[in-house]
């Protein structure tokens, strides 16, 4: 009888102790100006942030026919590591965009979102350090095309940047500026 008491207490401890340091994950809809709409969002809050420790930030991009969701049902374990590293994780939805804005769709502005828009909007809600020193960007596929894109043309927004199997050929956005230039067109 007291061993069961002892395994119950044990069990409550471990499972107490368990759930006081866990990332909170906010799904939410933010504002984008520039494309007229809400554009959904998770945001991996780790329980160190309670305190109001300003922490770094991960933007995390999805590949093509992804979502906001896609790192988290490829990386479960994602808060956890979050909470583990200390550093606020930033998934936006980037549709099927390649984080460019287009030149000749305005509801597809998502370099504008991500560069600008989205870093408003969580230095504004979130504790962030608020620097390029505390903003990091990669991705998987489109979102490592993305993150290589993002950090090369933001390079006062985003301190470091990354890509894990980055789709990074441009002829097509360069293709598209023929295009819209008027020159006769080619295949590549």
């Amino acid at each position: 009888m007291k061993k069961n008491r002892i395994i119950l207490s044990l069990a409550v401890v471990l499972w107490l102790t368990s759930s006081v340091s866990a990332a909170t994950i906010d799904r939410i809809a933010v504002r984008s100006e520039a494309m007229k709409k809400e554009i959904p969002v998770v945001v991996i809050v780790p329980d160190a942030a309670k305190s109001g420790v300003r922490m770094p930030v991960l933007y995390l991009l999805h590949g093509y026919s992804g979502d906001q969701e896609t790192w988290l049902n490829v990386k479960p374990s994602l808060p956890q590591m979050a909470d583990r590293d200390s550093v606020i994780v930033v998934c936006p939805d980037g549709e099927n965009s390649w984080y460019w804005d287009s030149p000749k769709d305005p509801s597809s502005r998502f370099e504008t979102f991500v560069a600008r828009e989205l870093i408003d909007y969580v230095d504004a809600h979130y504790p962030t350090r608020g620097d390029r020193s505390g903003r990091a960007i990669t991705g998987l596929s489109m979102g490592g095309h993305g993150g290589l894109w993002l950090s090369f043309r933001h390079k006062d927004t985003f301190g470091a940047g990354g890509s894990t199997s980055g789709g990074v050929d441009t002829m097509a956005r360069w293709y598209n500026k023929v295009e819209e230039a008027g020159m006769h067109s080619f295949n590549i």
